[in-house]
């Protein structure tokens, strides 16, 4: 698939407390420094019990004091299984059961992780930014606002993901009580060693690495796709294009001139000042292109009180009385059962409008017809990125949207389309298909249409979830692909994070695993993650699975 070069959408609800990093990262660093040293004097040097856990408390309160602050902020919310929570539990759980060292190793070691962690997330977003460097400023500008607005950023399967692994932390904590109960009762273990495989287990269980990469992957993508000139404005839209089977295309400013030009006015009749006078009054409460290409070139004052019992019919053209005469302006389709006589027309290049007054012929108007050349390909590519049925809306007659769907090779079509139509036909396809549907227009469409993803191409859209401009539409299954790409990465690292915790978890089971290790290796899985969301620049593991298995 080809790519363009790149270009030089009541109650105020509480937030829960989120496990970030001061924003003073060289104070961070010297609390950690000075924690450090006050945790090894209390290892190395030779003192009484008592003042080696003075020296543990001092440690953790160093490294981690605003990690209590927030565990005391998640209670006063009423989260009690928050992250902050459940650290500062299992510390001073340790310190009570006599593995006072690994409770302050544990603060230590979990400041630590949140500040590799912030460094990785600051690194991943600008290293996303940096692939718009030869992109417009607006567009620059536009990615660099989402990137820091975390409800953009935010996806569907995150929130699964958290919900699932509150449920599992509260589950692990009921059945490591019945561990840290049974454990001595069957064994010759004692239960101070039961309680800690039993925190070991519950810490392992929180929802540390599990969701921490996920709006990550959305950025590097939202961005990689921002790149190839389709902007998407928020994650969940990226992860909807990621599911869509079906693809909707308004015709207009697509695949043909949104606003077709006058080619030729011919009137035996009438001179060509008062022939175009009447067409542009026929014209004047049409929503057909023919009466942008006649607004664009009629420079007169319209006299509207002439012009009444209008009606518009899609696809070919319109009717009306002006100053009481019955006047229709169509294609030949229009007049093809009333018995008008019209001139031939074979020799015209574009397509060639009618004016018939008091049913007689008095002249026609001829305008282009081009095919944008760009969209060519669009269809077919679409396909090959897993779009099933294309489907194009028209305001065409049912001939003309006939030739042009099987040209393009179109699915299914719909013609005589206005814009109520349209949105009808939209809202009952993404009723009744199982997989997300997505929508590109070029105008006429004031609101968000019932598809999971509105996709505007033009330079802005109110309503729409994405923005394409005209010389990067042939990007659209590019944008697509990296959709997928982004969701098959969050799979990758939420599996990788289960098969981790999975690990551990049997190792503190069997008892080589302890409370610092678990924590390390859990900050270290979701660095990891992070740092696996840039590969939606490329095939994802799953992808290349994928493609071995099939060969």
């Amino acid at each position: 698939m080809s790519q363009r070069p790149e270009k030089s959408k009541h109650e105020a609800v509480k937030k829960k407390p989120e496990v970030i990093m001061p924003n003073n990262s060289t104070l961070i660093v010297i609390r950690l420094v000075v924690a450090s040293v006050i945790f090894a004097v209390s290892l190395i040097v030779s003192m009484p019990e008592f003042l080696s856990i003075i020296l543990l408390v001092l440690a953790a309160a160093a490294a981690g004091y605003d990690i209590v602050l927030q565990a005391m902020s998640s209670i006063e919310e009423g989260d009690y299984f928050s992250v902050p929570v459940v650290v500062v539990f299992i510390a001073l759980l340790s310190y009570f059961i006599g593995f006072a060292i690994e409770g302050a190793a544990l603060i230590l070691l979990y400041q630590i992780g949140l500040m590799l962690i912030n460094y990785a997330e600051d690194h991943t977003k600008k290293a996303a930014l940096e692939l718009l460097n030869y992109q417009d400023d607006g567009i620059k500008s536009k990615m660099a606002e989402l990137v820091n607005n975390k409800e953009a950023t935010s996806m569907s399967i995150e929130s699964v993901m958290k919900s699932s692994s509150g449920s599992v932390l509260k589950l692990a904590m009921i059945l490591s009580v019945i561990y840290a109960i049974a454990l001595p009762i069957f064994t010759n273990y004692t239960y101070i060693v039961s309680i800690h495989r039993a925190l070991t287990i519950i810490l392992i269980a929180t929802p540390m690495s599990v969701a921490v990469s996920i709006p990550l992957a959305a950025i590097v993508g939202m961005c990689y796709s921002a790149q190839q000139g389709v902007v998407i404005e928020k994650a969940s839209s990226l992860e909807a294009m990621a599911d869509s089977t079906v693809a909707i295309f308004d015709k207009g400013g697509i695949f043909a001139d949104e606003c077709p030009r006058i080619i030729a006015m011919y009137s035996d009749i009438l001179d060509s000042a008062t022939f175009m006078n009447f067409v542009a009054h026929a014209v004047y409460y049409s929503d057909l292109p023919i009466a942008k290409a006649v607004s664009a070139a009629f420079d007169q004052e319209y006299k509207l009180d002439v012009i009444s019992d209008f009606r518009d019919i899609p696809g070919y053209g319109m009717e009306l009385s002006i100053d009481g005469i019955p006047v229709s302006f169509g294609t030949k389709e229009l007049f093809s059962s009333r018995e008008v006589e019209l001139p031939d027309d074979n020799a015209a290049i574009g397509q060639t409008y009618y004016m018939v007054v008091a049913n007689k012929y008095v002249g026609k108007v001829v305008v282009s017809s081009d095919v944008n050349e760009e969209t060519e390909n669009l269809i077919p590519e679409m396909k090959a990125v897993g779009i099933s049925r294309c489907i194009l809306l028209t305001e065409d007659s049912k001939e003309v949207g006939q030739q042009f769907a099987e040209l393009m090779n179109f699915n299914e079509m719909y013609a005589q389309c206005d814009t109520e139509k349209k949105l009808s036909i939209i809202s009952d396809i993404a009723k009744r298909e199982k997989g997300a549907v997505i929508f590109v227009y070029s105008s006429g469409i004031e609101s968000h249409s019932d598809a999971a993803v509105d996709i505007r191409v033009g330079n802005k859209g109110k309503y729409a979830d994405a923005i394409v401009d005209p010389s990067y539409i042939n990007n659209l299954p590019f944008a697509k692909q990296v959709a997928v790409r982004v969701k098959e990465i969050a799979v990758e690292n939420a599996l990788f994070a289960f098969i981790v915790k999975a690990l551990l978890v049997f190792l503190s089971i069997v008892g080589y695993c302890n409370l610092w290790f678990a924590i390390f290796i859990d900050m270290v899985a979701a660095v990891a993650t992070i740092l696996n969301t840039i590969r939606v620049t490329n095939e994802s593991l799953i992808s290349t699975l994928r493609y071995k298995m099939g060969r």
